[in-house]
Order: structure tokens, then sequence, then C-alpha cells
């Protein structure tokens, strides 16, 4: 018996539509659970209205529009993405002098006009450089792991979309701090002698709720925290030190970004702490990237005594822009008696500007600064000092008695050079006095633009009360 005309009229109008609401669905973003996901891979961030938008630049990841946030340090543009990615970025003029670092990873952009476009194979923490304007920076997440419950007791979250004024955030035992990507989070964040706290969310937190020089506050302090996480978040517009750990325990930096401009907007300071990990971090501060002490600090809101031993330190990773500080830090403030087991791996130096340098020890105070090992560390541009290891009597230092520093290992490091470099970028490794003195200081591999370093000149190094000073 023959179907009428009219069913099969519907049956293949019904399965047209079908197949057609299939290919949208598959050009569209699903939701899945609170979780875009797109198809072209690419999920952008939606910030509150009233955030400062940079009118520089123009980005788009895979054809979708990226917000570009607008921060005194600079402008970001962040989205999560997985696998390969096309990145359009819109100049506001001409100009050939376009790079982009880390320079290991060898993207050279396509410029066409105003036009700048480069392919990334997966997530990555990078910086757009161009002639006369800010650096641009661009921040490709990977999909987030372990996304807390927003209705559970102990997890404080920051929806998207959102400005929160919450001034001074203080965590408790066993608590999550969850900012989510394109939140904003105005204040700062305290904990104190407790364990198991976790600070994760690709949103921002900016520390501009205070007034540097009135009330200014340190963005993030741990004391006495142990086995504690701060992961994926933004900081921006800090009015001191970005992270401060005060003997903590156990704890973890990983993925943060940190946009600092001010003089004294510290990346993170590591107190008097012991078993802590730094690792795939992009920093750029208005002073010290990393900066590794032990003092009794007062100022602000510390409560607590610092002035312990620091031992199993490890930097992995990351990327620093310092202005003004040191890169790779420890001192000035050592007020101990041990420093040591300090490690600094797979670093990538983009800049140290003005009078900074790259690797700092210094001593101003009685501990003796012991196995420091710097590897695999690539150093695109400094200006002041490279190599910067001294035992001093400085304004930041109290104690009377001087210390010493013993075993420093520089094994696999690129140094690139400029025309600035030469007769204005030195070395110095220098102890106080016959007795404080630096013993032992290894430069293993160690290339100046791709010149392996076999003698203090090539370094332009200035050296007293130093020994062993040896080149492999």
């Amino acid at each position: 018996m023959k179907k009428p005309k009219y069913t099969i009229v519907f049956l293949t109008v019904f399965t047209l539509l079908w197949i057609g609401e299939l290919q949208a669905q598959d050009k569209s973003d699903l939701i899945v659970g609170n979780t875009t996901q797109s198809t072209n891979n690419v999920q952008v961030y939606t910030y509150p209205r009233i955030s400062p938008q940079n009118k520089d630049f123009n980005m788009k990841a895979n054809g979708k529009e990226i917000f570009i946030y607008n921060t005194s340090a600079g402008p970001f543009g962040a989205f999560t993405c997985t696998g390969a990615v096309h990145i359009e970025i819109e100049l506001p003029y001409l100009s050939k002098n376009v790079s982009i670092s880390p320079k290991r990873y060898g993207i050279t952009p396509v410029i066409n006009g105003l036009n700048v476009s480069f392919q990334i194979p997966e997530a990555m923490l990078l910086v757009l450089e161009i002639e006369g304007k800010p650096k641009l920076f661009i921040y490709a997440n990977p999909p987030e792991k372990n996304v807390p419950d927003a209705n559970l007791p102990n997890v404080k979250y920051f929806k998207s979309g959102q400005v929160y004024e919450v001034g001074l955030l203080q965590l408790h035992e066993n608590e999550t701090l969850y900012i989510e990507e394109g939140a904003v989070v105005r204040g700062c964040i305290r904990a104190t002698s407790i364990r198991n706290v976790r600070i994760a969310g690709y949103g921002v937190l900016d520390g501009s709720f205070y007034r540097r020089g009135i009330d200014a506050h340190r963005s993030i302090l741990f004391e006495d925290c142990q086995n504690s996480v701060i992961e994926n978040i933004i900081m921006i517009e800090p009015q001191s030190w970005m992270i401060l750990l005060g003997i903590c325990k156990n704890v973890t930096v990983r993925d943060v970004k940190e946009l600092g401009l001010y003089s004294g907007t510290d990346g993170t300071d590591i107190v008097g702490s012991k078993h802590i990990r730094i690792e795939n971090c992009f920093f750029r501060n208005g002073d010290d990237c990393i900066a590794i002490k032990s003092f009794q600090t007062n100022k602000f809101d510390a409560t607590l005594d610092y002035s312990k031993d620091v031992e199993d330190i490890e930097i992995n990773g990351c990327s620093f822009i310092a202005f003004g500080g040191q890169a790779m830090e420890i001192g000035h403030e050592l007020r101990t008696d041990s420093i040591k087991n300090i490690r600094f791996i797979n670093c990538d130096v983009l800049g140290s500007h003005d009078f900074g340098g790259v690797f700092g020890i210094h001593n101003a105070d009685r501990a003796t600064v012991s196995d420091v090992l710097y590897e695999n560390i690539r150093v695109e541009h400094f200006y002041n000092k490279l190599v910067d290891l001294k035992i001093i009597k400085s304004m930041w230092g109290k104690d009377n008695e001087r210390g010493q520093v013993r075993n420093v290992t520089f094994r696999n490091i690129d140094v690139s050079l400029s025309i600035f470099n030469p007769g204005y970028s030195v070395s110095l490794i220098g102890g106080y006095d016959a007795n404080h003195t630096i013993e032992n200081v290894t430069f293993d591999n160690f290339r100046l633009n791709g010149v392996k370093v076999t003698d203090a000149d090539q370094l332009d190094l200035y050296m007293k009360q130093a020994s062993g000073v040896s080149f492999k």
C-alpha cells in the first residue's frame, strides 16, 4: 500500500530539520554541566561590563573575540583552549618590530599590515611585544581541573561576570576559594596556621581595593600554612608583595599569572619556609619576581615571626619579567642559620630591567646559603647585572654577624646579548671579608649568544673574597 504523498513530504522535512539541528549544534557552544565547551576548542571569558578594556589591541582566538583587560602593568587577553589555536591580533599602528616570548617556543608572527597572526599548538602563556606600546600578555589556559561545587559549605565561590568588593578575605582550614573565569575579586586573601587551603580559578584577584602608601596590603598572605595550593588565578594591581609564604610547608603555587607595576610588588616571597614549589607561573613584577628570605616582618598584616631556616625550594617552568629587582633572588634579609637546597629549573627570564639583575644572592645577615642550583635557564634580555652574588652589610640587614655563600651551580644557561650589554652589563661575586666568603661557584655549560663561557673575562666578572670559581 502506498503512503500518501503528504506523509513522505512530512518525513523528508522532519529529517532535513533534524539534520540541520545537528549541524547547528555542531557549530555552536555546548553546555556541559557548568562548563562551556566550544567545538572550535576555545572558551572565551565574560568579564563585568565595567572592566577596563584596552583599546590598543583587538584579539581573536580561532575566530572568537577575546576581551583585552587593561591593567597598569600591561593588558592581557585570557581564554581556555584545547589543542591548536590560531590567534589574530590587530595592532594600533604599523610595525615590523613585533615579537613573541618565550622565544623557546619558536613562535614567529606573520605580519600583514596592522594584522599579526600565529598558531599555538596548545595552551601556553605568552607575551607579545610591539615597539612603543605596553606588552600584551596572552594567557591561553588549559581546561581547568577539580572545579569545586559552589554549594559546598567549605567553598567560597565567585561567579563569572561580576565584581566582588571583599576587602580582607580570611580563609579557614580545608577551605577552597574559587574565582571563576571572568570574575573579579577586589581585596586580599589571608590564611594563618591552617592546612589544606586551595585558591583556584581563572578569575582575577585585584589588589586595587587598597591604596598604595596608605593602607596597602599584600595580595595573598599564607602564614604557617601546610599542604596548600594557589593555582591558575590572574593577579593584578598589587599595592605590595603579591604572594607571601611565611613559615609555610608543602605549599604549591602553580600556573599563576601576575601583573605588578610599582616598586615593591614582588611576585612570590618565600620567607622562612620549607618544601615549596613554584610551577609554570608567569610573573611581571615591579621588583623581585622570586625572593627567598628569612626575617621577622611586621609590615602591614603579618602576625608571626618568619625568621626560620629555609630548605627545599624549587621554582620550575616559570617566566619572569622584573623591573628594578632580581628575576631570581635570595636575600637580602636572611636572619636565620641556614638557607639551603634552592633550585631554579627550566625558567625563562624575558627581561630584567632597570637596576636589577638576573641571578641574585645578597646575604645581608648571618645565614649560610648553600647548595643553590640554576639549571636550564634562558635569559632573553637583561641590562645591569647578570650574576650578582654578594655578602654585604645593607640597610635591609639587621644581624651583626655576616654569613656565608657556598656551592652555587649554574648549569646549561643560555643568555642572549644585545648591543646594550657590552660595556654596561657586569657580573659580581664578592664575599664580605676573609672570614665571610663565597666558595665553590661552578659555571657548567654557561653560554652567551651560544658561545660557551670558559673564563671570568667573558662574563665581565669582578670578584673579591671568593674561591673555587670554576668553568666547565
